[in-house]
Order: C-alpha cells, then structure tokens, then sequence
C-alpha cells in the first residue's frame, strides 16, 4: 500500500501544466514511517511492545467536504518481558466538512487489528474528530491539533469495547513555491474494554512527506 501511494506521489511530480495544477487542488497524498509503541494494562499486570510501521494517506476534496483514507501497517515487538510480537494493520475513512477556515469536523470508521500466532485482535470503531489548523509562517509552517472520541465501538474479546479516545499535534512545512510538503507529528489514543478489564494505548511519532493539499 504504502509503495502504490509512493509511486502515485513521484508520478504526480512528473507531468506539468494546467492538469497537474487541477489535480492538485482537489487532491492530497502522503507516505510516510513512524515509531510505535504498544501498552496493554489488565488488573495489574501489562505488556509493552515497540516497533515500526509505514503509513499511507489519500485526500480527496472539494470546498469545504473532504474524504480521507489512511493505511498503516508494522510489526511489535516485546521492549522487555516475554510479550508475543504481533503485526498492527490499521485503516480508516474519514468524511470531513469545514465550517471555519481553521476547523474541519471528520467522522467515520477506523479498523485496527494485532495480529499474534493463533489469534487476531479487532478493533471498529466510528470517530468523530475535531481538527484545528494554525499558521505559525504564513505559507510555509503550520501547526495544528486534533482530538476525537469513539461514538461507537466494538471489539472481538470478551467482555466486549468499552470505548476509545486519542489525539494528536503536529507541524507542517511546506517547501517555497512547490507542491511538496513534510509533516511531523504525535499521536496518541486509547482503547478499553469494559469494566476495565484491560485498556490498551498506543503513542506514535511519524514523519511523511506529502504533496497537493494539506
């Protein structure tokens, strides 16, 4: 996934004129790594795994509406103990309006499952996110932070999704007179199951390089 997106932003680079220009309004797509760290907490006792993942994001847009996918997918590792390494793979859709220049409010699905020998961990819930933009060098640097809350989720291990939440801050650049952008930015999210059998949180740091909208 993340080399088809790769391979979609250099060919974007290449053609030039109006077409490009058109394209680019409308259009958004970044790739990028970052570093992962997994903590699992039940009556107690807890894991915690480390690893990295590559990320792929697409941004479709006109006006104000937007829909935006995401993949991610790496593998953990046990930072100490005897935790069972495991695969993340992660995905989302998010359809977002723009009531305000520096305000977009997304809601839709987001999959994540941890993939260990034998078995398979999964998570759906239905977000809704709040994301706020801020220009800290007009055209080149910006800030933003966004934060979101699961209306809705569900879970495939007993006793069942209790609910889930997250955030994230980052900083954008934007290259002098070009399409092409970098980000850098921190998340964090939480999921528990209920009765607060066990809560599991992941913290990510990802860098990406991106080109059309931001």
């Amino acid at each position: 996934m993340t080399a088809r997106i790769a391979a979609l932003l250099l060919a974007c680079t290449l053609p030039a004129g109006p077409l490009r220009a058109q394209v680019l309004q409308h259009l958004s797509l970044d790739a990028g790594v970052f570093r992962l760290h997994f903590r699992s907490a039940a009556s107690g006792v807890g894991e915690t795994l480390s690893g990295l993942a590559a990320v792929g994001r697409a941004r479709f847009f006109v006006g104000s509406v937007s829909l935006e996918t995401s993949y991610s997918q790496g593998h953990l590792v046990a930072d100490t103990g005897t935790a069972i390494a495991r695969d993340m793979v992660d995905g989302s859709a998010f359809l977002a309006v723009r009531p305000l220049s520096w305000l977009a409010l997304k809601a839709g699905p987001h999959l994540r499952a941890y993939v260990a020998p034998g078995s398979t961990e999964r998570w759906v819930m239905w977000e809704a996110h709040a994301h706020v933009d801020g220009s800290i060098i007009p055209g080149m640097l910006d800030a933003n932070v966004e934060g979101w809350m699961a209306v809705g989720s569900a879970v495939n291990v007993d006793p069942g999704a209790r609910g889930a939440r997250g955030g994230q801050a980052g900083l954008i650049l934007r290259l002098w007179r070009s399409p092409l952008w970098a980000r850098l930015t921190y998340v964090v999210d939480q999921a528990k199951l209920k009765n607060d059998a066990r809560t599991e949180t992941v913290e990510a740091v990802l860098f990406a390089v991106g080109l059309g909208g931001r």
